[in-house]
């Protein structure tokens, strides 16, 4: 469906006459970045199949893209915009768990209270973990930026 056919369907004012080429072509980095990203975790779920290891494919997918990056084969700057992306967008990936909840309330109320422990607790883990690999990153990062701009002095 191109933009004139769009327009014909939903005759509206806030639907664009012309779409920014640079807004278009950020739209299409985001989009392979993300797909880029899905296809490392599509291969972590089938490495966790394929070996039946005892942890998530996001885990397992987690430690590819790391092997990945580190050694060269993805570069950074393939997957840092769509990863910056949907780390933005996160609070919408909420909205099933909560479906979910409104879904089994007779599970939630009866086992609510071990229920809101495991998320809060979760949740306090993987913002710490979180922030911990941030910092790190960005040391290595500082570091590894310094010894390429102070060595060529």
């Amino acid at each position: 469906m191109n933009l004139s056919t769009f327009q014909q369907i939903f005759p509206h004012k806030l639907v664009p006459k012309k779409i920014d080429p640079m807004l278009q072509q950020s739209l299409v980095k985001i989009l392979l970045q993300i797909t880029l990203i899905g296809v490392v975790w599509g291969a972590a779920d089938i490495l966790k199949k394929l070996f039946n290891l005892p942890m998530s494919s996001g885990i397992v997918g987690l430690f590819l893209m790391l092997a990945l990056l580190l050694t060269g084969v993805i570069k950074l700057n393939w997957v840092n915009v769509g990863a910056k992306f949907i780390l933005g967008e996160l609070v919408l990936l909420f909205i099933p768990l909560m479906m979910s909840i409104t879904q089994y309330q007779q599970l939630f109320f009866a086992k609510g209270w071990q229920l809101m422990i495991t998320i809060v607790v979760s949740t306090a883990l993987v913002m710490l973990s979180s922030a911990i690999t941030f910092m790190l990153g960005n040391r290595v990062k500082r570091a590894l930026y310094r010894r390429k701009h102070h060595t060529h002095q």
